[in-house]
């Protein structure tokens, strides 16, 4: 039996995309109106664009029999048994349908999905059905604070909380001014777990002194806690005086056991002061005193009895205390800030509604509101009914509220007869925890559902690298995850049995028929002048693959944080410039010289005094625009007028460009600086022109607003580009989903754990339990031993899996070879794994070789195979295929043109006749005019004699006749009239084929021309064409039927004649 649901995990390079496609593509081969039924969804609109190009791609690949569609062919065959001819013929059919109904090509992300369903949804949600989707959760949320901060009054409830908050903080000895603080708190409102409790939260902050009586009892608990620790120490050194003993008479003074009941004294008891000497003194007395100590018998006795038990008591209580006293403490360390978030929330909301904008990280939350427990919830109906096979893409980056929105979807599909649903995902390359992923959504799918209703299958064969690459991937990973999963049974074996199940699967197989190829190159630094070696280490392993005939388009280099780009790219550009290093900061627009000088001119317009925006406005205009060849000493001297270095019509004229609407102004700034003479700024200046526009429509068109978005948001954005013709740097982050030839992996020492964030905690004990959910600074010191411990153990598994899994995806990208350089002896860092596995991986690799394991000094460097490549059969980059869907695009240079906008005033017809009076000339040139007109329409839309009632009617309904000069009975009068020639009864009479107001093209000295005569006529042995007339005869309207006439002739046409009505006089000319 066809289990309606089939789950593929799948390793990296092991055909995800292409089981994808072909399930997809099966589906339109056995039906192919079938599209309508599918919905596929990934996780980025790249993913997006590269599953529906692929699908295209091979649909006319299948139906046109080419070469390298033909392992999509096979794999359709084996699934459907279908003749290759009968699958062809299909997949020409769907290609058809979904290239003429690409609407319902319903390959989409995730997001767009659920906002596709919001939209349908406006109405029961109460949302306008044109509302904008809002991005920026954090600008609007910080904005939200400032105007909750400008609002207040010395009245207001919340004031008093602000206040009280400072002067806590001040007692604290920490920083008064709050607000930042508040502000990096706020944005807490847009996490899930907050989300979750929301309301229950409102409910108990709304209590009526829930709040002081809440922190009045967790401060009591802090507090004897502290006060009973205290006492113990007391108790401690009082029983020493009374016997007339001092510390110094007791082993090791302040270093021993005094040491440790000195601490109890001042309150401090967290686990760092129990030591060994603590330990060993439990028990036995010896270790109290020296051996030559005059009073060692009475110490021995006291430390057998009553000194002995206090050790034992206090060392026994101290975490009971530690646990009341350091929950108590971190609960409270956020409580005034979380009475504030109810307040920030309204506020976010207030400005959204104001706005009619809809966040969109409110989406998943609002709708899983709406859906409830249902079953069958009336939110899909619309789609549901109507989907009959769900795809899911890259599933382990699928957040816990989204699952259990989309999973109702599935459900309602995996209902149906005959349907075919798929999940595919690899919790190993699960790295995007920080937009809410969940891996573990994916490790116990099988839990989700009944064995009746779901199969797995693992993808475990790597096509993408080579064998040695493969072959070390499979021990390294073997050997860190079985590492990982000890350090973390020790802290807690249920949560590590996830971890060892998440990488069950992580040895891959190698196909038969790969070559033992592929290198392997791991080098562990010494801590001295780190960053200087691993720059200077990556500069002689490009150096060595350009050597050997690599294209630099070949090699990538990952990065862990972003913050190590420029630093990469400004080394390169130094020490190497022959080698072109392309980054995604290369595209943002703030790369752009032609845009940094429309900021940096809107920036001097309104801070005229800031003479360093003043200096790169020069610079841009002197050297890159009039191409001064001056040096920057000679250009920019300290007693130099700037002034005279810059364009007069922008220097000479703020107050006329300040006086410009914001769009105009840019335009117009474009054209003083002649930006158009820098070649290559297209791509920049379109996007920039893309996020002004927005802009304007969104908010108030203040320069000084649109400076401040600029250096927020604006100037991180990036253009579209393909462009690769260089090495690439990017993060690790964005390199999931893409290979690479060689790769290279520098600093891989990145810290595992960062201090600090904020974790939401559901307290499990009483009274901490009375509030639903606590924000809690993480860190393994402070939760350890809490009742926030079970919270800690749980987010140091999420930890150290996304850390492995960031190792993962780096290693996976690479095909022929890869190179890995990190910092040696280190701790608590992601080189600390990688040093522990390579002894183990060599031990395995036979032919592998390990260097530098005596002397920790020195660096550590493995090898495994040749670094020998050889040159590939086919470069991919010369040798397009014929595929019409798989052609290279190529760079289009787009050249930003500026028009000057000349303002004419021109008087309305209205204001003209009240500034110049109704008098009897005016009023009857006007009538005039407008009788020309009415008649003019009559005649280009009735067909016969008897339209006409029926068009005066519609005009009538219209609005253009309605006044007493111009009447229907006027015009219906003067039409019979014109009726009563025999020529023109003629030309209205059902005789007739018409052609109305038609247009005739025609190409004309390379260009296409349109006319379009009144009237052509034909009844299969002649053609008459007519031209309405309402002024007075001039020459060359004759020359215009003529025209007319010509081009019909050129068609063909014969026994044709022309004629001109001046339908006034009732005069008609034949041509």
């Amino acid at each position: 039996m066809v289990k309606p649901l089939s789950v593929y995990k799948a390793s990296a390079g092991s055909g995800k995309t292409f089981t994808l496609a072909t399930e997809y593509i099966r589906l339109l081969v056995e039906d192919p109106q079938s599209y309508r039924n599918i919905l596929a969804v990934t996780f980025t609109n790249k993913a997006t664009e590269e599953m529906k190009m692929r699908i295209l791609s091979q649909l006319y690949g299948i139906a046109h029999q080419l070469p390298d569609s033909e392992n999509y062919l096979k794999a359709i065959q084996e699934k459907t048994g279908f003749e290759a001819r009968f699958i062809s013929e299909r997949a020409g059919m769907a290609l058809t349908n979904l290239l003429h109904n690409y609407n319902y090509f319903r390959v989409e992300t995730i997001d767009t999905f659920f906002q596709s369903v919001l939209r349908n949804m406006a109405r029961e949600l109460d949302l306008t059905t044109n509302l904008r989707i809002g991005l920026n959760d954090y600008q609007v949320e910080e904005l939200a604070v400032d105007q909750l901060i400008a609002d207040l009054s010395t009245t207001d409830l919340l004031l008093q909380w602000i206040l009280k908050y400072i002067m806590e903080n001040i007692s604290d000895d920490k920083s008064w001014n709050v607000i930042s603080q508040i502000k990096s708190f706020g944005r807490t409102i847009f996490s899930d777990s907050y989300k979750a409790v929301r309301d229950e939260m409102e409910k108990k902050m709304g209590e009526k002194g829930f709040f002081e009586d809440y922190t009045r009892r967790l401060r009591e608990i802090r507090q004897l806690a502290e006060d009973r620790m205290k006492e113990i120490g007391e108790s401690f050194f009082d029983a020493l005086e009374s016997e007339g003993l001092t510390i110094d008479d007791l082993a090791y003074g302040k270093t021993g056991l005094c040491g440790f009941f000195q601490k109890l004294r001042q309150g401090i008891f967290d686990e760092s002061i129990v030591g060994k000497r603590v330990t060993d003194s439990i028990g036995d007395p010896t270790k109290w005193y020296k051996k030559t100590h005059p009073r060692r018998e009475l110490i021995h006795s006291l430390a057998d009895s009553i000194l002995g038990d206090i050790l034992r008591y206090a060392v026994e209580e101290r975490p009971k205390q530690w646990k009341l006293y350091k929950s108590a403490d971190l609960t409270l360390r956020h409580l005034n800030q979380l009475r504030l978030l109810g307040n920030i929330e309204r506020k976010v909301h207030d400005l959204n509604e104001s706005a009619n904008r809809f966040l969109l990280s409110d989406t998943q939350q609002l709708l899983h509101s709406l859906i409830g427990e249902s079953d069958s919830p009336f939110i899909f109906e619309k789609i549901g009914t109507q989907l009959e096979h769900v795809m899911i893409d890259e599933f382990q980056d699928t957040s816990t509220v989204q699952w259990q929105n989309f999973r109702v979807l599935l459900a309602e599909a995996m209902s149906h007869e005959n349907t075919s649903n798929l999940i595919v995902g690899d919790v190993k390359q699960s790295i995007y925890r920080w937009r809410s992923g969940d891996w573990r959504l994916l490790n116990d799918i099988e839990s989700q559902f009944s064995p009746q209703q779901v199969e797995t299958h693992p993808l475990t064969v790597n096509r993408r690298s080579e064998r040695r690459i493969i072959e070390f991937n499979n021990a390294f990973f073997h050997h860190a995850a079985q590492l990982e999963y000890q350090t973390q049974a020790e802290l807690s074996p249920a949560e590590a049995d996830q971890l060892r199940k998440a990488y069950a699967d992580v040895e891959q197989q190698i196909p038969e028929n790969k070559t033992e190829e592929g290198f392997v190159d791991i080098t562990l630094l010494p801590a001295e002048e780190y960053q200087e070696q691993v720059l200077s280490h990556m500069a002689d392993i490009i150096g060595e693959l350009i050597s050997q005939g690599i294209e630099q388009h070949n090699i990538a280099i990952l990065v862990r944080t972003n913050a190590l780009i420029p630093i990469i790219a400004n080394y390169f550009q130094q020490q190497m410039p022959e080698v072109s290093i392309v980054s995604d900061e290369a595209f943002r627009l703030d790369a752009s010289s032609t845009v940094c000088l429309l900021i940096n001119a809107l920036r001097l317009l309104t801070h005229p005094d800031d003479q360093l925006t003043k200096a790169a406005i020069v610079k841009t205009w002197q050297y890159d625009i009039l191409r001064n060849s001056t040096t920057d000493n000679e250009l920019l001297l300290a007693n130099r007028n700037l002034d005279v270095l810059l364009p007069e019509e922008f220097i000479g004229h703020f107050a006329e460009l300040l006086s410009l609407p914001f769009y105009e102004l840019v335009e117009r700034l474009y054209s003083i600086f002649r930006l158009n003479t820098i070649k290559g700024q297209g791509a920049y200046l379109c996007a920039f022109y893309d996020q002004l526009t927005d802009f304007v429509n969104e908010n108030t068109t203040d320069i000084n607003t649109f400076l401040s978005e600029w250096d927020e948001n604006i100037s991180s954005k990036t253009i579209q580009s393909d462009e690769t013709n260089g090495i690439r740097l990017i993060s690790i982050h964005k390199s999931k989903g893409l290979e690479f030839e060689h790769v290279i992996c520098p600093f891989c020492d990145w810290q595992l754990e960062k201090t600090g964030n904020v974790l939401w905690c559901q307290p499990s004990e009483v009274p901490f339990s009375d509030l639903p959910i606590a924000p809690i600074d993480y860190s393994q010191k402070q939760m350890m031993g809490t009742i926030y411990e079970a919270d800690y153990l749980h987010e140091h598994l999420q930890n150290t899996v996304d850390n492995l899994n960031l190792l993962y995806v780096a290693f996976t990208r690479a095909c022929r070879s890869l190179y890995v350089i990190g910092k040696r002896g280190t701790k608590n860092s992601r080189s600390t794994l990688i040093e522990q596995c390579l002894p183990l991986i060599s031990n395995d690799l036979s032919s592998s070789t390990l260097e530098g394991i005596e002397d920790e000094k020195t660096e550590l460097h493995f090898i495994y195979g040749t670094s020998t490549f050889k040159a590939p059969q086919q470069d991919l980059f010369s040798q397009p295929s014929i595929n019409p869907f798989l052609q290279p695009s190529a760079p289009v240079n787009v050249e930003v043109e500026t028009f000057g906008r000349k303002v004419d005033f021109r008087q309305s017809n209205r204001s003209k006749v009240f500034a110049e009076g109704d008098d009897e000339e005016n009023l009857q040139r006007r009538n005039y005019i407008q009788t020309g007109s009415i008649l003019h329409e009559v005649f280009s839309t009735i067909r016969t004699a008897s339209d006409i009632p029926d068009a005066l009617q519609r005009l009538q309904f219209e609005g253009v006749l309605y006044d007493e000069h111009i009447t229907a009975e006027r015009i219906t009068t003067m039409l019979k009239k014109r009726l009563e020639d025999e020529r023109v009864r003629n030309w209205f009479s059902p005789h007739w084929e018409l052609f109305n107001e038609c247009t005739i093209l025609s190409i004309e000295n390379g260009e296409m021309k349109e006319r379009r005569p009144d009237r052509v006529m034909t009844d299969g042995q002649e053609w008459i064409v007519v031209d309405f007339k309402f002024g007075a005869p001039k020459p060359e309207y004759h020359e215009q039927v003529h025209e007319y006439m010509q081009l019909l002739a050129s068609m063909g046409h014969q026994n044709i004649k022309g004629y001109l009505w001046y339908v006034y006089s009732n005069k008609i000319e034949e041509v």
